[in-house]
């Protein structure tokens, strides 16, 4: 790994051309001197030479020439937490993670194709990012490969740019996640309008498990629009962003993959064990509003499978449904723009101490049955499932350090409707403390 940064760091500098002696004055007198005519500027002798490598706005990258650039991708983690609900060992109510490495490459050529190649160190499915996009035209690009599907503000939030440590609960659960697929998208109306749609060959990985008896989506249609109403205006207080997506995919008969999970990933919900079969469909809504410091972020999002011919009749059951939301606020007590509180203005050991950023977050995710007006049951068949709802609060602070360190610190407490379901039957509410040491390229 050393070698890695080293060979990135290394900058290639042209050397000048050595300038040619003048020639000699002339004997002649003056009068009799023909007189030259103007020498035409030399623009290459001028120029300054010009570094293959910089450092970019966002990543170390390496200039190719012609439109082509090589960048340098990475991101290191390290968690700590301690919580009353343990993700691991139930003996443990601390833990350290180390295991958040990840490593790439993305580029363009001839300002007409992107690409990008991301993987996780040390992983059973290594693989993230990993796709090619034609982007001449602004209107409709094209992507192809391993990517996220586009669903969610929150889940196609980059890792390194999260609010908070965790991502919400409705996203990690609910929303599709990375498949391979193809995907066109663009801005038309002026570039108000942003647009996706693709097709992909399952429903995402958050859907999947490694439980081989857990069934997921095969072929998926996915589409989302946005509108930036603010975007042509000078005088505009800030960024809002206004989109709805959806998504629709057949499941097969067997046992749902969809988990409802706390923020450490511990069950509360018995759904998991419940026979599913046909149509699955998510639907989500998003705003995001960044009034310089400041920025307000809300989700409502919602997944519902069929269970077709499920019963002990084999008659058709209520659909299993799943639904969150989350309304969060951060503001940046430094100062700095929220669109550029990664790049702070006065970084640690250079003339500052970088950007403090301050948030919380609301969220619920609950799981339950479209049915009701009967007992509800954990039979596999059953038509009125048993539901719950996991309701978390999360206060956070940032550091951003510098553009490459960020040291984050939240507190969570969740609530279970039912805690029965959940990993500490005898205690509907808990608490989690966890600090995260991050640096990314």
């Amino acid at each position: 790994m050393p070698m890695t940064f080293a060979s990135a760091a290394v900058v290639f500098t042209l050397l000048r051309g050595a300038t040619a002696a003048p020639p000699p004055a002339s004997r002649e007198p003056p009068a009799q001197q023909p007189e030259a005519p103007p020498k035409k500027a030399d623009k290459k002798a001028d120029k300054k030479p010009k570094s293959a490598f910089r450092l970019g706005d966002d990543h170390p990258e390496f200039d190719l020439g012609k439109g082509s650039k090589l960048e340098i991708r990475a991101r290191f983690a390290a968690d700590y937490r301690d919580s009353e609900s343990p993700a691991e060992d139930p003996a443990e109510v601390s833990s350290i993670d180390l295991g958040k490495r990840r490593i790439g490459v993305a580029g363009e050529i001839r300002n007409a194709v992107e690409f990008q190649v991301e993987a996780e160190l040390d992983d059973d499915d290594p693989w993230r990012d990993v796709y090619a996009e034609f982007k001449y035209f602004s209107f409709a690009r094209v992507r192809g490969g391993k990517f996220k599907i586009p669903f969610s503000l929150d889940e196609n939030t980059s890792a390194s740019r999260l609010d908070f440590m965790y991502r919400s609960l409705a996203s990690t659960h609910l929303a599709p996640g990375r498949d391979i697929g193809v995907m066109v998208h663009g801005r038309v109306v002026d570039q108000v309008l942003r647009y996706e749609a693709g097709m992909f060959e399952h429903d995402g990985r958050n859907a999947r498990t490694n439980n081989p008896e857990k069934v997921f989506g095969g072929r998926t249609i996915a589409a989302r629009v946005a509108v930036e109403p603010l975007r042509n205006k000078k005088d505009a207080i800030g960024d809002l962003s206004i989109g709805a997506a959806y998504t629709t995919t057949d499941v097969p008969e067997g046992i749902s993959g969809l988990r409802g999970q706390t923020v450490l990933q511990q069950n509360f919900f018995s759904g998991t064990d419940y026979f599913v079969n046909g149509p699955r469909r998510r639907l989500g809504v998003e705003m995001a509003f960044l009034p310089g410091p400041a920025s307000v972020k809300m989700e409502w999002m919602r997944v519902e499978t069929e269970r077709r011919g499920e019963s002990v009749e084999d008659t058709d059951l209520s659909p299993v449904v799943g639904d969150g939301w989350y309304v969060s606020g951060t503001y940046v007590i430094t100062g700095e723009k929220k669109s550029r509180v990664h790049r702070p203005k006065n970084p640690l050991f250079q003339g500052g101490f970088g950007a403090i950023e301050i948030g919380a977050r609301f969220e619920s995710l609950r799981f339950r049955s479209g049915a009701s007006g009967e007992a509800p049951s954990t039979s596999p068949r059953a038509d009125v499932v048993l539901p719950n709802r996991d309701q978390a609060v999360t206060f956070g602070v940032n550091w951003y350090i510098n553009r490459f360190f960020k040291i984050q610190a939240n507190f969570i407490r969740e609530k279970l409707d039912d805690p029965s379901q959940g990993p500490l039957p005898s205690k509907p509410s808990f608490n989690t403390t966890a600090i995260r040491f991050q640096f990314s390229l």
